[in-house]
């Protein structure tokens, strides 16, 4: 199964890594990288689409439109049954961590560096999800 793969994260290296990752992790799909999250909820507001997957990972902290601000806007228009939300941070707050749990579209919560053996993990949970769903 493809899917839409949208990595929105600041640090350029550690978006470099994560592509490496996710091709190892043999996950299948377009992916689409954004430096914060303005240019990626403009993308998603105009593509945005019933009849895809999409899988984010999405850094917290960014300048411009950080995280939390993106998800704030996501909710308002995507749906759990096509969309995942795998939350890249470097802080491991319980606050940050309880706050995510309660929205909807987050799937996981990743503290960074992000491994190999997690995203084999992260994939794992995308397929029992979408196969569910049937979504091509």
């Amino acid at each position: 199964m493809n899917y839409q793969i949208l990595l929105i994260e600041d640090d350029p290296i550690f978006t470099f890594l994560l592509e490496k990752g996710i091709k190892h992790a043999d996950l299948k799909g377009e992916t689409i990288s954004f430096a914060n999250g303005k240019p990626a909820i403009e993308y998603l507001t105009n593509e945005y689409s019933d009849q895809k997957n999409y899988i984010i990972f999405l850094d917290l902290n960014m300048p411009v439109m950080n995280g939390w601000e993106f998800m704030d806007q996501l909710e308002s228009f995507a749906s759990t049954d096509n969309c995942m939300v795998f939350v890249l941070t470097s802080s491991a707050y319980r606050h940050d961590i309880e706050k995510l749990k309660k929205k909807a579209l987050v799937a996981d919560f990743v503290t960074k560096p992000i491994t190999e053996f997690l995203l084999k993990g992260i994939k794992d949970s995308i397929e029992d999800r979408f196969e569910k769903n049937q979504i091509i």
